[in-house]
C-alpha cells in the first residue's frame, strides 16, 4: 500500500517573492478544466487506503468549499493526518469549519514573520496581526494539530527581528514549526531583481539562536527545518524522510511509486489539455540509496542502516567508511541507525556532498 499522497494545488491570488514553486495568479478559464484533469488522475489509481493526505500549493484555501469537496470526495473517508495548506487572508472561521468537518485534522499555516515591513518585502497579503488573529481560531477550532511557517535570512532582516518572530511564535503556544533560511531561487521574484542572499555567518548564527531557543522551550528538533512539541511530527513530511513512496497529483507534483520519482507537467495549459504527463525519473539502485540518505540524516531519526543495507545491496559503513570516518566527531550511532548530532546539522550540505563524491 503507498501510504500517503500529495495534492499540488498550483492557484495564488498574487505571488510572493520568494516563490518558486509552480504557482499561478487563479484564473478561472483555466479552473474548471484542471478540477476535471485532477479528479481524473485520482481517481485512476482507485485509492481504497491511505495514511497520510496533504495538499499542498500554490494556495489550497483558496479554493472553495464546493471545489474542496469535490477533490477530497476522491478519497477516502479515514485518513489519520489531512493537512492543508492555507494563508491568512484565504482562512476564516466558515471555511475552517468546513475543513474540520471533512476530516482535515492538520494546518500548515503561511506565516513567513511577525513584522509587516518584512512581510511587504515578500510580498505576502496579509498582516501580523492577521496571522495572529487566523492562529486563535486555529486553536480554538477542532483541528487537532497545526503548524506555521517562518523564514529568516530575509532582506535587511536583522538578529533582533529574528528574535521577535520566534518570541512571538513561543507566546502563541504553536505545536509545530517549520522554519527555512531565504534561498534565492533563479526563477523567484527575488531571483529576478538580484536580491543577494542573506551573510552566512549572520544566517549561521540566526539558525544556532533558533534552535537552542526552541529546543530550551521543550521543542524537539526532529528535522533540520522542523520543530515540534511531544507527538506533533508530521507524519506526512515523515513519509518522505523515511524513504516511503507517495502519490503526487496535480500538475506541478511529484510522486514516488514503487521506489520511482516522478514529475508531473509543470505546465498547466498541457495539464488541462492532456492530464498529468509524468516524467520518471532514471535512477540507479546506488542513486536511489544516496537518495534516502539524504533524506534521513535530516532527521534525528537519522537512517537504519540494516534496513538500507537490504533495500539498496549494499554495506554502508564499508562504502561510506571514508566519510563516516572525517566526520566521526559529528555523527552518532543508536542500536542499527546513524544520526547527526546538532553541529553535524549545520554542515549538513557539506558532510552530503562528501557522500554523494563516493562511486
Amino acid at each position: 500500500m503507498v501510504p500517503s499522497a500529495y495534492v499540488h494545488i498550483p492557484f495564488c491570488d498574487s505571488i510572493c517573492a520568494y516563490c518558486d514553486f509552480v504557482r499561478i495568479q487563479k484564473n478561472e478559464s483555466f479552473f474548471s478544466s484542471w478540477k476535471e484533469k485532477l479528479i481524473q488522475e485520482i481517481q485512476e489509481y482507485k485509492i481504497s487506503s491511505l495514511h497520510t493526505l496533504y495538499f499542498g500549493g500554490g494556495t489550497p484555501s483558496l479554493l472553495s468549499v464546493d471545489d474542496f469537496v469535490s477533490i477530497r470526495n476522491c478519497f477516502p473517508k479515514d485518513i489519520e493526518e489531512f493537512t492543508v495548506e492555507c494563508n491568512p487572508e484565504s482562512l476564516d472561521e466558515d471555511k475552517l469549519n468546513a475543513y474540520v468537518a471533512l476530516g482535515v485534522n492538520r494546518i500548515s499555516l503561511g506565516v513567513q514573520s511577525f513584522k509587516d515591513d518584512l512581510l511587504k518585502v515578500c510580498r505576502r497579503t496579509h498582516t501580523a496581526s492577521q496571522a495572529i488573529s487566523v492562529i486563535e481560531n486555529i486553536k480554538k477550532s477542532s483541528v487537532s494539530t497545526f503548524s506555521i511557517d517562518l523564514i529568516f535570512g530575509l532582506p535587511n532582516q536583522t538578529m533582533e527581528d529574528v528574535k521577535k518572530d520566534i518570541f512571538t511564535f513561543l507566546s502563541l503556544d504553536i505545536p509545530h514549526l517549520s522554519i527555512y533560511s531565504l534561498q534565492i531561487e533563479e526563477n523567484s521574484i527575488f531571483g529576478k531583481t538580484g536580491v543577494e542572499p542573506c551573510d552566512s555567518d549572520l544566517e549561521a548564527d540566526m539558525f544556532e539562536y533558533i534552535t537552542k531557543t526552541l529546543e530550551a522551550a521543550g521543542y524537539i528538533h526532529y528535522e533540520i527545518s522542523s520543530f515540534c512539541k511531544p507527538g506533533h511530527y508530521s507524519k506526512h513530511n515523515l513519509a518522505y524522510w523515511q524513504d516511503k513512496d507517495f502519490y503526487g497529483f496535480g500538475c506541478g507534483a511529484s510522486g514516488r511509486l514503487d521506489g520511482i520519482r516522478y514529475d508531473n507537467t509543470t505546465s498547466l495549459k498541457e495539464y488541462c489539455s492532456l492530464g498529468p504527463c509524468p516524467v520518471y525519473i532514471d535512477e540507479t539502485l546506488a542513486e536511489r540509496g544516496m537518495d534516502a540518505i539524504m533524506m534521513a540524516l535530516r532527521t534525528k531519526f537519522g537512517l537504519n542502516i540494516k534496513e538500507w543495507n537490504l533495500k539498496y545491496q549494499s554495506d554502508f559503513k564499508e562504502h561510506y567508511a571514508q566519510v563516516l570516518d572525517k566526520y566521526r566527531e559529528y555523527f552518532c550511532f543508536e542500536g542499527e541507525c546513524i544520526y547527526l548530532k546538532d553541529a553535524g546539522l549545520e554542515i549538513l550540505n557539506t558532510i552530503l556532498v562528501d557522500f554523494m563524491l563516493i562511486e
